[in-house]
């Protein structure tokens, strides 16, 4: 069930919520909800945090969502950080589109994966030969 703000309620301070949040009015501070949709006539300073973000209003600050949905009156001033975007014609977008969102979680989980998975063979290299030729081993694969 969403939590709705108003348009007769004006907020400053941070708004958090475990569920949906429809905003309707102004607030000033972040929001965090998992989907948040900022109503047309509704006005945010602050950055916008949602598993889901769809703007129809006003944004003044950063939007950070896995997916980003820009109706054809939302006005944006600010980074957009996301994964998966639509930006409906007529909406106005001053600043960066940043598609980074969830892909740095991605990458640091392949590295460890990608390191220890070279790194265990390595290791058991040295331990049957010497530690010397631990440094020469990656050498020697490429070699």
């Amino acid at each position: 069930m969403a939590s709705v703000i108003s348009k007769a309620l004006k907020i400053t301070g941070e708004l958090e919520s475990t569920e949906d949040i429809q905003i309707d009015g102004q607030i000033e501070g972040d929001v965090r909800g998992v989907g948040v949709k900022i109503g047309q006539n509704a006005k945010v300073k602050g950055t916008v945090y949602g598993d889901e973000v769809e703007l129809a209003g006003t944004i003044e600050g950063r939007i950070e969502s896995k997916k980003v949905i820009l109706a054809g009156t939302a006005r944006m001033t600010g980074d957009i950080w996301h994964q998966e975007i639509k930006i409906e014609s007529g909406a106005y977008i001053s600043g960066t589109l940043k598609p980074d969102l969830g892909k740095g979680d991605g990458k640091p989980v392949h590295k460890p994966a990608g390191s220890a998975a070279s790194t265990s063979p390595a290791s058991a290299a040295p331990a049957s030969t010497s530690s010397p030729s631990a440094g020469n081993a990656p050498a020697a694969s490429h070699h």
